[in-house]
């Protein structure tokens, strides 16, 4: 039997690796992307301004940021980073539970041993 719950909390952690690993993916691809959309953004500032007024990098960054597709990615990006924490903590709990499992079966077999079991 107890290989059995082994082979479950076994695949538990499989199973929340993986959704941490998506989620940790999804927040690195986020993060990237959000130097790629400011750079673009600014570019576009750049490229828009009839005035001259928006030659400087400082001023490009300064619009690029206020922008309300900068301002949806930020969002997107603290949503990833709310799920990546979230399945690292819930990683972190099944292997706590494993090793007190773990623990408690290595006390039971030494106890057997003392009793001649």
């Amino acid at each position: 039997m107890s290989d059995e719950i082994l082979e479950q909390k076994i695949e538990k952690l499989r199973e929340i690796g993986d959704k941490h690993a998506d989620a940790k993916a999804t927040l690195s691809l986020l993060d990237n992307n959000r130097k790629i959309l400011l750079a673009t953004l600014m570019k576009e500032f750049m490229i828009n301004s009839n005035t001259g007024k928006l030659d400087s990098a400082v001023a490009q960054e300064r619009e690029a940021r206020a922008d309300d597709r900068y301002k949806k990615h930020i969002e997107a990006l603290a949503i990833a980073v709310k799920n990546e924490a979230k399945w690292n903590w819930e990683k972190k709990i099944v292997e706590m539970n494993f090793e007190t499992w773990k623990t408690k079966m290595i006390s039971q077999m030494k106890e057997r041993k003392q009793y001649g079991a």
